[in-house]
Parts: C-alpha cells; sequence; structure tokens
C-alpha cells in the first residue's frame, strides 16, 4: 500500500498515561513528516485545546476537532474552517433549556468554531481550563443561541448519576438530529448524528486527492472504530477495549508501553535512535 495520510487520534493514543508526547512519538512524526506523509490529529478536542499540540510537533496539517464536527486549518493569525457538520439550531436551543430547567448542577458549555462558551466559571470550567489548556468565554449563552452562530458540540460535565439521568432524559425526546456519547463518567458530550472521524477522514482524502485505501489511522477507543474499519490500515493501541481491537488491521502496545511510536514506527519501517522500536 502506497500510505500517503495518517489520522491519529490524541488521548490515550498520541498522548501517554500522563496526556504527555514521548521523545520517541517526537521523532516517529518528525521523521514522518521528513517522508512527505502528512499527520492529522482527530479529537474531541477544540481548535485551541489542539493547536499547542500540533505547533510543538510542527505540524501544517489540518485539525480535526469535536469528534469530526470540524475540520479547521491553522494559519498564522486565525484559524479557517474547511469541512463543519454543526447542530441545528432548534435542537441545540431544545436540549440546552432542558439541561438548564432540569439539571441546573450540570455545567453545560457550547462549542462554536473556535469558541468555548459558558454563562458562569465553576469548578467543572476551572478543571476543564487546566487540561485543556485554553480558557473559557463567559457570555449571554441563551442570547447567543438566539442568533444563527454554528454550535459543533455541547459539552456537559457534571457528577454521574446526574449525567446519566440527563442522558435518559435526553434520549426520551427522540431528538433524531443528535447523537450523545460519554467521554468519560462525568462529561457527556453532544454533536450533530452524522458527526464521525471517518467521515472527516473521507473529507481528508478529497482535500489531499488520495485514496482511502492508501490512509492509516490509529485510535483507541469506540469513536475511533470506524476510521480504524474503513482506513486502508487500522490501528489499535493496546489500551483499546476488545471491540475496537477486533476490528483493527493491526494492534500495537499500549499508550503506557510507546504504542503510537511503535505501531507506526513499524507500519512505515522507520528506526528510532538507530533501533528498531519494536
Amino acid at each position: 500500500m502506497d500510505k500517503k495520510l495518517i489520522i491519529s487520534d490524541i488521548d490515550g493514543t498520541l498522548l501517554n498515561e500522563k496526556h504527555q508526547l514521548t521523545e520517541k512519538t517526537i521523532r516517529v512524526i518528525r521523521q514522518l513528516t521528513e517522508r512527505g506523509v502528512p499527520l492529522v490529529l482527530a479529537s474531541a478536542r477544540s481548535p485551541k485545546a489542539m493547536e499547542q499540540l500540533s505547533n510543538r510537533l510542527q505540524l501544517e496539517t489540518p485539525l480535526v476537532c469535536f469528534n469530526g464536527a470540524l475540520v479547521m486549518q491553522k494559519t498564522k493569525t486565525r484559524f479557517n474552517p474547511l469541512y463543519s457538520v454543526s447542530l441545528e439550531r432548534i435542537d441545540v436551543i431544545l436540549v440546552y433549556q432542558l439541561l438548564r430547567q432540569r439539571f441546573p448542577n450540570i455545567q453545560v458549555s457550547i462549542y462554536s468554531n473556535d469558541r468555548w462558551l459558558v454563562e458562569e466559571k465553576n469548578h467543572w470550567v476551572q478543571q476543564e481550563e487546566q487540561i485543556a489548556g485554553i480558557s473559557a468565554e463567559v457570555i449571554d449563552v441563551p442570547n447567543f443561541l438566539k442568533e444563527y452562530h454554528p454550535v459543533h458540540k455541547i459539552l456537559c460535565m457534571g457528577s454521574e448519576n446526574e449525567l446519566q439521568l440527563a442522558s435518559k432524559e435526553l434520549e426520551s425526546l427522540d431528538i433524531i438530529g443528535i447523537t450523545t456519547a460519554f467521554s468519560k463518567p462525568t462529561y457527556l458530550e453532544i454533536v450533530n448524528n452524522q458527526v464521525s472521524k471517518l467521515a472527516s477522514l473521507q473529507f481528508l482524502c478529497q482535500f489531499y486527492g488520495i485514496s482511502l485505501k492508501n490512509t492509516v489511522a490509529i485510535g483507541d477507543n469506540y469513536n475511533d472504530m470506524p476510521m480504524l474499519q474503513y482506513a486502508g490500515i487500522g490501528i489499535a493501541m493496546g489500551n483499546a477495549p476488545l471491540t475496537v481491537k477486533e476490528i483493527a488491521t493491526l494492534q500495537t502496545t499500549s499508550n503506557k508501553e510507546e504504542g503510537f511510536s511503535k505501531g507506526l514506527a513499524n507500519c512505515f519501517g522507520l528506526d528510532i535512535m538507530n533501533e528498531k522500536v519494536f
């Protein structure tokens, strides 16, 4: 296979268990860049939360944000949207009103392009600011939603019990245009039901003018499964659930054991520090 494009998940894949880039990971990516193989990062994160990683890796490729709801190209002064699948405005208003009225203890964040919008900064927002390395923007969210701004993701943060109740209530409304998923027990994410990393990968193939069979995808979780299954080569991390591993072409070690660098180095025949990583 003529491998020409790599798409990689971030948390649990590119980053180790301490949410850090390892030196071997950086070396592998630099070798791939020197070979002219573009690496695209794909995550549930916002553009600004991915920017620091992209800059450190010296990547000039687009960013697949919000699990594929938005593909952005960073320039020196701004983010330019290349591909966007936002939530329907009526769905956003309905979901937001329900959450604020029925679950006032749940923190609700709105993501629109590269903006992270909240009504106030509580401990949930402060915690996420530290994790993501970016700051939320405090605004009048209901007024914002009355205007015609794209909303790419709604993030709900709260206790596990309350989020489970909120998830069930949202399901009972049967809003066909949305999909909900827990990224962790205290984080519930809501996006358009047409959003997927695979759809973004298909867009990137058109953007780069290559075939899907000439791509490599690497990831560790259920939301990575479609791209792992349909990419030319799908690499599942060792820390991935069994279901994810079963649909992948190849398996590597966990993110505690240099799984990212090992998987790609062996897929592309790379050496690190003059020795094979496997």
